[in-house]
């Protein structure tokens, strides 16, 4: 082989050599369709993180009332996430109390509490008096009213509150909360123990066993307590379940607007007509005065549009009145963004 033609041959294979490389760097420099494609779906799910407002909602026990009721709003507000860009989300917590703490400490964007406690958190008294009053809570919107059951045995005349008198009755242990709620209405009535021929402090439990057994005229129980304390009447034992619906109640709801009026539904073990009339305390949805007006608004809006749906999804919500929402139970100011759809929907006056 000649010199030109050992020339010509490292010639080509240079050419080679290059040509190969530049395919090799051409291929590590440029992205293929579909990692351009994951690329841009990925920046879009960050940028869809960034721009949804997240909202964590602070409930109770699991085994409670509040805990499922919360799984229900965060159902209603994220199924329409797409379009108010609001994403709900919730705990378990110790309840009313905690979350009213949690809450002013930034812990919770919104929080279930009962409506006496949201009461005492607002101005500072009774469980809150150490902390001092929290002026920046807001109130959303009424839940489930949670109404005395007045109970007296089927054929004992007794028909109501005012037949108690002289006799022998049980409003629970002297600290329930029963307890304490009827001693309010006592008190607002200008009653107390001198109108009875006795009030027995007792467990729930031996209330319904005395009653039964003709040792007491009258018992008293939370409706959320009723099927756990009924689920074993003595046979034979039939129980009726009275109204109260005093003037009183009026009254005391002035004193103290913690109350609210709220109706009971028998069922099978009372001999008593539906939609019993009562009153008692309740559960509220409440929040702080800078969370978000846009994301109150949304979230009672999805309630409010959705209520047969909403009060459907969990029993204790079954008499819940639409017309309710902004008033019953509920003693502090309203939140601006949860005004601003009851002026809308005409249910604010």
């Amino acid at each position: 082989m000649n010199f030109r033609s050992i020339y010509r041959l490292i010639t080509v294979l240079v050419c080679l050599q290059i040509s190969a490389c530049d395919q090799i760097n051409t291929s590590s420099d440029e992205e293929t369709p579909e990692i351009i494609a994951q690329t841009a779906l990925e920046r879009s799910a960050k940028n869809e993180r960034r721009k949804l407002t997240h909202l964590l909602l602070g409930t109770g026990s699991v085994q409670g009332v509040y805990f499922p009721i919360g799984g229900v709003i965060c159902r209603l507000v994220n199924r329409h996430k797409s379009s108010h860009r609001i994403r709900c989300s919730l705990e378990s917590t110790g309840g009313s109390i905690y979350n009213l703490r949690q809450l002013r400490d930034d812990k919770f964007d919104l929080v279930f509490a009962q409506s006496d406690w949201q009461y005492h958190a607002f101005h500072g008294t009774s469980t809150f008096k150490e902390q001092g009053p929290d002026k920046a809570l807001r109130a959303v919107f009424a839940l489930e009213a949670d109404p005395l059951a007045l109970i007296v045995k089927k054929g004992s005349g007794i028909t109501k509150l005012d037949d108690l008198t002289g006799k022998v009755v049980s409003f629970g242990y002297s600290r329930s909360l029963q307890h304490r709620i009827m001693n309010d209405l006592l008190s607002a009535k200008g009653w107390g123990s001198k109108n009875f021929k006795e009030i027995r402090p007792m467990s729930d439990a031996r209330q319904l066993t005395q009653l039964c057994d003709d040792k007491l005229s009258s018992i008293l129980f939370l409706s959320s307590s009723l099927d756990d304390n009924l689920k074993q009447i003595p046979e034979g034992c039939e129980l009726e379940m009275l109204t109260i619906d005093d003037p009183a109640i009026d009254t005391l709801i002035k004193e103290k607007p913690y109350y609210r009026k709220g109706v009971l539904q028998p069922g099978k073990r009372f001999d008593s007509k539906p939609n019993i009339k009562s009153f008692g305390l309740g559960a509220t949805f409440v929040t702080h005065e800078s969370t978000s007006p846009k994301a109150i608004y949304n979230i009672v809006k999805e309630v409010a549009e959705n209520f047969r749906d909403f009060t459907s999804l969990h029993p204790s919500l079954a008499t819940l009145d639409k017309r309710e929402l902004p008033y019953a139970g509920i003693s502090i100011p309203l939140h601006p963004g949860a005004e601003r759809y009851y002026k809308e929907a005409r249910l604010l006056k």
